[in-house]
């Protein structure tokens, strides 16, 4: 994993991660960006993942293969390949493979920023500044 200060325009194969002979759900960090990063996400037939809620954190599934109902709020989803389903921060949601094969999901997430952040941002943009400065 690179440094977030050192991250380049690149391409990678996400379903190369994928472990295909296991019956547990697996979850891969294909890269992290300062609010942005995504997740490869395999759900093995049978398998869930229960209720849950990210307060700060908005989630996109794109599914990749295989079939899977994704619960948003109360409302049920089928997510099939090419359906793309938005999972706002705050949502409790929910994953169940009802199929017999695997599942597999690129999750992009970006953080909810709020103004309490400001500090935090400010500093990582000075951060970066200095050591572009201090390399020039």
């Amino acid at each position: 994993m690179l440094p977030v200060d050192s991250l380049q325009a690149g391409q990678l194969n996400a379903l190369s991660f994928r472990n295909t002979h296991t019956r547990d759900i697996q979850l891969v960090r294909l890269f992290r960006g300062e609010e942005l990063h995504a997740y490869l996400l395999v759900v093995p037939p049978g398998a869930s993942i229960d209720r849950h809620v990210h307060e700060n954190k908005h989630e996109l599934f794109d599914v990749i293969e295989g079939e899977g109902i994704l619960e948003v709020d109360g409302r049920t989803m089928t997510g099939a390949p090419g359906k793309c389903i938005f999972v706002p921060a705050g949502s409790v949601h929910s994953l169940h493979n009802h199929s017999d094969a695997l599942w597999t999901l690129r999750i992009t997430c970006q953080d909810r920023v709020y103004p309490r952040h400001i500090g935090k941002l400010m500093g990582r943009a000075i951060r970066k500044r200095v050591a572009r400065w201090l390399k020039a």
